[in-house]
């Protein structure tokens, strides 16, 4: 039965459609918009009656902003993680928040809960929508599959990023680090000048350079040239196109929305026909330079992989003989992983480095950058080992509390495939004053975990997890919880863990490193004065935004750079 107020308004649309003369045009306006207003009724339906006999209804949250948006435009709205830590403040760890037209979503940052569904990844999908726009942006890779595709595709990738793979990539990442910083350098004259850099441009491009170059043997040359390439220009078009509303999150949940042209999805579309295009050559090059290596059995085996950049390592491993053809990649599937290393390989690093940046330029942070600084020039080589690095404790613990404190990709966003129990570790009291210590969860269920709430909660870092402190990776029993968290790094969640933990995070680790060796030794840096109001707020990743004079957001990363010699 319709409530009074719906059956009023139906009554006013009859009246004016009454009294409206209507052309032909505007019948088929009408028609169309009483099409759409229909299927939108149709699916809020049956999501409220889902979300009514939801096992989750009795777990406390927040009651709705709105019947449509639940509270998803809050959350857009905000910065990266402030909506999600404001309510664990308020309901705890455990709790349940509304998605659109009043679905029900469980959030949680329980060690016990986030270890069993990272641990239980293939029965925690991504959702649908969320695949679908990975997938119109990545294509097939490792990223967007699941179940016997994905373990069948990191079956193949595996070689890609071991440790032997990734020291022998190591040359690539110290020339981009170095010609990174002589650009920056040259914008200084002379010890005594200092100059504003936006470092988020420059690291942007130097690693895309590295994933170029190390990926697929592909020379971008952004440090040199900018975004001038057309692969460059593609990815880089795609990656700042404007998602300044939640119409692309519709459109994902409900797919005739696309028939609504929008700016961003005819960026996508030219972007995406570029890079699907050079992928294809360069995965075509790649089979035809291997087949013309075959040996005199006119055979390949997948223990002999020789080869710098990851994708002929791929390519190699994916035509040994000794692999089923059953288990092989598809053109398609090579690629998506193409995209996917462009993306996932470029992006979450420059991100990750720029913060790092932001919090060394800290006047309170001085000393740390000043202490790392003293560390890195007890090195005399200008390219140290992958071993000589990774023997530097400070240097270890500033990484390891970056990636912690500013995790590039801020959730996990997942959905139930099947009925579960969620156990917890910290119990908690229902609506109805039942206390709990699991969680039943349906099919369909969406799960949410928020890796940057997590990774700055104080109930697992302590009271300074909002600070930025590397000491405290020296002193492991003021966080003894942390040991909890399924993390495959260091207890934090940036790399996630289980058997969907990211498969590049040694190869980032080291990239990582080689840029702050790169770019401290020489160079000291500060926040401008005064400093604008930096946001993690992005769609995506955790890039910074600053608001600018005329309202409008930017996303950079100004800075005041300032050369020094080493024995400053």
């Amino acid at each position: 039965m319709l409530s009074p107020i719906v059956h009023n308004h139906i009554e006013d649309v009859k009246l004016m459609l009454l009294n409206v003369s209507l052309d032909r045009q505007q019948v088929i306006i009408v028609i169309v918009a009483s099409l759409i207003a229909y299927i939108g009724f149709k699916a809020a339906k049956t999501l409220v009656i889902q979300s009514y006999y939801s096992s989750l209804r009795d777990i406390p949250g927040p009651e709705p902003d709105s019947y449509i948006w639940g509270h998803m435009r809050r959350i857009f709205n905000a910065p990266v993680g402030v909506v999600y830590e404001e309510w664990v403040a308020q309901y705890g760890p455990t709790f349940q928040y509304r998605g659109l037209f009043l679905s029900r979503r469980f959030f949680t940052l329980d060690p016990k809960a986030v270890a069993h569904i990272v641990n239980h990844s293939y029965d925690y999908p991504k959702p649908s929508e969320f695949r679908n726009l990975l997938t119109e942006a990545l294509g097939k890779g490792v990223l967007v599959a699941e179940g016997s595709d994905h373990r069948r595709q990191r079956k193949i990738m595996n070689p890609c990023f071991g440790l032997a793979q990734i020291r022998d990539l190591m040359p690539i990442f110290y020339a981009k680090a170095f010609e990174l910083r002589d650009v920056w350098l040259s914008q200084v004259t002379d010890d005594s000048e200092e100059q504003e850099v936006d470092v988020l441009q420059g690291l942007s491009r130097a690693t895309l350079d590295v994933i170029g170059l190390a990926g697929f043997s592909y020379d971008f040359n952004t440090l040199a040239k900018g975004e001038t390439n057309e692969l460059a220009k593609a990815f880089h078009e795609l990656l700042v196109a404007p998602m300044t509303s939640i119409f692309p999150v519709l459109q994902s949940r409900f797919p005739w929305l696309k028939l609504i042209p929008t700016k961003r999805g005819q960026i996508e579309k030219k972007s995406r026909g570029v890079m699907d295009r050079v992928s294809r050559q360069l995965v075509q090059e790649k089979k035809t330079a291997l087949l013309q290596e075959k040996g005199d059995e006119g055979e390949l085996k997948s223990k002999n992989m020789a080869g710098r950049d990851l994708l002929s390592v791929l390519a190699k491993a994916n035509m040994a003989c000794d692999i089923k053809s059953s288990e092989k990649l598809t053109d398609e599937e090579m690629m998506g992983q193409i995209t996917t290393m462009l993306l996932a390989g470029h992006e979450t690093t420059s991100s990750s480095v720029v913060w790092l940046l932001h919090d060394l330029a800290r006047s309170e942070h001085k000393l740390i950058q000043d202490k790392l600084r003293a560390e890195l020039l007890t090195l005399s080589s200008e390219q140290p080992t992958m071993e000589e690095l990774n023997a530097l404790p400070y240097l270890d613990a500033v990484i390891r509390e970056n990636l912690r404190l500013n995790p590039a990709v801020s959730a996990l966003i997942r959905q139930a495939g099947r009925e579960d129990v969620i156990p917890l570790s910290m119990p908690l009291m229902d609506r109805k004053g039942v206390k709990r210590d699991e969680v039943r969860i349906g099919k369909g269920d969406p799960v949410y975990v928020s890796i940057v709430a997590i990774n700055r909660d104080k109930a697992i870092w302590g009271e300074d997890a909002h600070e930025f402190n590397p000491e405290r990776w020296f002193k492991p029993e003021t966080h003894p919880r942390s040991s909890d968290l399924p993390g495959v790094y260091s207890g934090v969640m940036t790399f996630i863990g289980g058997p969907r933990h990211c498969i590049g995070y040694r190869f980032a680790l080291m990239e990582m490193k080689a840029l702050v060796y790169a770019l401290i030794r020489n160079m000291t840096y500060c926040l401008p004065d005064p400093a604008p109001k930096f946001e993690m707020r992005s769609p995506m990743f955790a890039r910074p935004m600053i608001k600018l004079a005329d309202g409008t957001k930017k996303s950079c990363m100004p800075l005041i750079v300032k050369a020094i010699s080493g024995s400053e």
